[in-house]
């Protein structure tokens, strides 16, 4: 059985929600919203779901995770530098004019103390790659890399949001460029795409 990452556009902002996949086991990341459309599409009640882990902690990532944790009894891992944005999640969903809310998940454990995460006999890789917010992280199976809100197919992650640093942001994408060429990358926003050189090229006159 090969290995699935699965993806749904999710919310206002058009988040990327994913679920990996091998064999009967599968990590949600990233769950931003629409939990009963996410539990539907990932069919989660057939899988032995192992846990949440999140890129980063701005509420459009985090929409959905209560939920996740409530029906699943499930835990949630985070990178410790982005807690305190999780705590604030429904502050800044207001200050971005939304007048709807969520329960703010508990977080179980963080991604600084995790170096990676078991998929039967596949391993996710944590990598530390701050910028977007401070405890961004990215995750590594096979060849494929979650990133998160870091980089895009032609453009870079914002850093007028919480937790931002442009100089940290240019570190990171510069790590991913020259550690992942020719992995699918699968970004927070938009469509999943090869980091081929043509990307590395529009991504290193951006930094």
């Amino acid at each position: 059985m090969q290995l699935e990452i699965i993806y749904c556009t999710v919310g206002e902002w058009q988040e990327n929600s994913y679920l990996i996949k091998y064999k009967s086991q599968a990590w949600l990341v990233d769950p931003g919203d629409e939990f009963e459309n996410l539990d539907k599409k990932f069919a989660l009640e057939e899988l032995c779901l192992k846990g949440i882990i999140n890129t980063h902690g701005h509420f459009d990532h985090l929409g959905a995770v209560h939920q996740f944790k409530k029906k699943y009894n499930t835990l949630f891992y985070i990178h410790s530098k982005d807690k305190q944005i999780v705590r604030q999640a429904n502050l800044y969903k207001k200050l971005a004019g939304s007048s709807s809310y969520f329960v703010t998940p508990a977080i179980d454990g963080f991604l600084d103390e995790q170096a990676s995460f078991k998929l039967d006999d596949k391993v996710i890789k944590v990598h530390s790659t701050p910028g977007h917010t401070n405890g961004s992280v990215s995750f590594e199976i096979d060849n494929a890399l979650i990133s998160g809100d870091l980089l895009f197919k032609e453009a870079i992650g914002r850093v007028d949001l919480p937790g931002g640093n442009i100089d940290l942001l240019k570190r990171s994408i510069t790590y991913i460029i020259e550690k992942f060429e020719g992995y699918t990358i699968y970004p927070g926003h938009g469509s999943p795409f090869v980091l081929d050189g043509r990307v590395i090229d529009t991504l290193s006159k951006l930094i």
